[in-house]
């Protein structure tokens, strides 16, 4: 049985072979979700499931390119889902075409141009094996968007808290606002930003965040964590 080093070196392993055969094809694509998060961060939790953006119009290729990859591929109503299984684990795979769809709240961030446009090419990590792969990552402010977006996740919530510990300093709070507008979530966001406050205020994310770090979040971190929430609410406010 593999061990969860193995599985996520494998893991990291496919996501550059994905991405160096889609350059080659002319394929657009984008890393969001977990491996986004341990691109911009010292890394703080275990992945191993692969978030993508695809183009449109490449989509056809793409699912030529997985099955060569010895993923299963199937269609969704967002994307392209598929997986990988391997002695005793596997590698579930989400590729979101036209829209990034949150499956907890039924709200979705659309996907243009700019997305890609936007992107940066960072070193993706892993947080078990150390391994790493050079690829494009989805833009710090709209990041921060997808990430406060769902509800009654924890990944989520620690890899928000994770994005405003290494990252705080860079985020653009007038950008990040107004990826929000565009993507007609500013109420959404606005909400979630008040609940996380709350949860903040209330010790509740230091336990989410130590169930699944097994470490404590700093006294200081936490009262600059709230200062950035407060600010980012009052912007939201005035939209």
């Amino acid at each position: 049985m593999m061990s969860e080093e193995e599985v996520e070196r494998r893991s990291l392993e496919d996501l550059e072979a994905m991405l160096q055969e889609a350059r080659k094809q002319g394929i657009k694509l984008v890393i969001i979700g977990g491996y986004a998060v341990a691109a911009y961060t010292r890394g703080y939790r275990y992945t191993k499931d692969i978030d993508l953006v695809a183009d449109k119009p490449t989509v056809g290729k793409l699912k030529g390119l997985l099955k060569s990859l010895d993923y299963s591929v199937r269609d969704t109503e967002f994307g392209i889902a598929g997986s990988k299984r391997l002695n005793g684990g596997f590698i579930d795979l989400h590729i979101s075409v036209g829209r990034i769809f949150d499956i907890s709240t039924g709200k979705e961030y659309p996907v243009d141009s700019s997305l890609f446009k936007n992107a940066k090419l960072l070193a993706v990590r892993g947080y078990v094996s150390k391994a790493t792969s050079k690829a494009a990552v989805v833009d710090l402010d709209t990041l921060i968007v997808l990430k406060t977006m769902p509800v009654g996740r924890n990944k989520d919530a620690v890899d928000l808290l994770s994005l405003l510990r290494d990252q705080r300093k860079e985020i653009d709070l007038n950008v990040l606002v107004q990826r929000a507008e565009d993507a007609k979530l500013t109420e959404h966001l606005l909400g979630r930003i008040r609940d996380y406050a709350k949860r903040l205020r209330d010790d509740e994310l230091d336990k989410v965040w130590f169930d699944m770090t097994a470490t404590r979040l700093p006294h200081t971190e936490k009262r600059e964590i709230a200062k950035f929430f407060a600010k980012l609410a009052e912007l939201l406010r005035k939209k």
